[in-house]
């Protein structure tokens, strides 16, 4: 069957670059308002006070892009997130502050003014200013980095919708798909016309469905498993004897939702690479079940089996299942166990109900 391995985690993260151009535009605004507030207040400008305000703004804005970046977005409450950079930008403020008061001690004779503050109060000052940057901060960096990624998430998941939704329709349009099943009706016609009606019946339920201009991009488990009966039936009367189908579906399951047609591929692939390669009847069973927050699919075939670290022709059916589920949640996975005689694949996802 599938010919890759291995878990699945969220994938929308912005380049590099983009995260570095946001730091250094929100250092450089940062630091020219403050500058001028300072020059405002005592109407005069220091090289040298300009010069320690964009070391203080890109100490504490650097610490908390880094942090930023490292916090689980997916798991960590926001009111978690947002105590944990207020903290940091609290922190980097507070020791950029008395590593200032440092040098001020160190070269009396570079500041004649000397420490305003004791090391306390400079301490508390520097908290305080740091959580107050904290705010401009979000806006100016934190904010369109969000709103970026997000914008840019989202163009991905339209993108595999549309792909997911071409391939749901050559799924059910391809010329050979389309032939050879009409060939197997043209043989049953004079010899079992019921059957070549029950499966004229099946390929008009297929190709409607697969045709209609629906928007909808997720259906429950019981739609789901409705489609792909269909379709398993007309590959058992176009290899008959060779092929079967086992249906294990945990019907509390039924009102469970995944995305359209994710499991298609994974069928066709168990039929194709797995059960059609044996040299006598060749077995795909699609078991569902869930529990109290996971619902878990396995498609499974007795085929010869493969080496899950090799490239498979046709293998893109599995990439865009992988990154399907990718988009759909953080905490989705797909795993290929594969050997003589057993392929099995399994995806678990976040359990959502109709």
């Amino acid at each position: 069957m599938l010919a890759q391995t291995g878990g699945v985690a969220a994938a929308a993260h912005e380049p590099t670059s983009h995260g570095k151009a946001h730091l250094g535009k929100a250092v450089l605004i940062t630091t020219a308002v403050l500058w001028l507030l300072d020059w405002v207040s005592t109407s005069r400008l220091d090289a040298r006070e300009a010069l320690g305000i964009a070391a203080w703004v890109s100490a504490v804005l650097g610490a908390l892009t880094v942090v930023a970046h490292r916090l689980d977005t997916q798991r960590m409450p926001v009111w978690r997130q947002l105590l944990a950079l207020a903290l940091t930008a609290g922190i980097a403020s507070s020791l950029t502050h008395l590593a200032v008061l440092l040098l001020v001690m160190a070269l009396p004779e570079s500041f004649a003014e000397g420490p305003r503050q004791t090391f306390g109060a400079t301490a508390i000052v520097g908290f305080f200013d740091g959580d107050a940057l904290f705010g401009f901060w979000a806006l100016l960096v934190e904010l369109p980095r969000r709103i970026g990624a997000e914008r840019r998430l989202e163009q991905e998941r339209h993108a595999l919708r549309q792909e997911a939704e071409l391939a749901r329709i050559r799924a059910a349009l391809e010329p050979h798909f389309v032939l050879n099943t009409l060939n197997t009706i043209a043989g049953l016609v004079t010899e079992e016309p019921r059957e070549a009606r029950n499966l004229i019946a099946t390929l008009g339920d297929l190709l409607r469905d697969a045709m209609q201009e629906s928007r909808r991009h997720r259906h429950t488990v019981r739609e789901e498993v409705s489609w792909l009966r269909g379709f398993a039936r007309i590959l058992e009367s176009r290899h008959v004897g060779r092929l079967a189908f086992e249906w294990d579906v945990d019907r509390s399951a039924e009102n469970c939702v995944l995305p359209a047609l994710l499991l298609q591929p994974l069928l066709e692939n168990a039929v194709h690479h797995g059960a059609l390669r044996r040299p006598d009847r060749g077995r795909v069973a699609l078991r569902i079940a869930h529990n109290a927050d996971r619902l878990r699919c396995i498609v499974e075939d007795d085929g010869p089996g493969f080496d899950p670290g090799s490239a498979r022709p046709g293998g893109r059916g599995l990439d865009l299942v992988r990154r399907r589920i990718a988009l759909e949640s953080a905490h989705a996975s797909l795993r290929v166990d594969a050997k003589p005689g057993r392929t099995r694949v399994e995806i678990v996802l976040p359990k959502r109900t109709a």
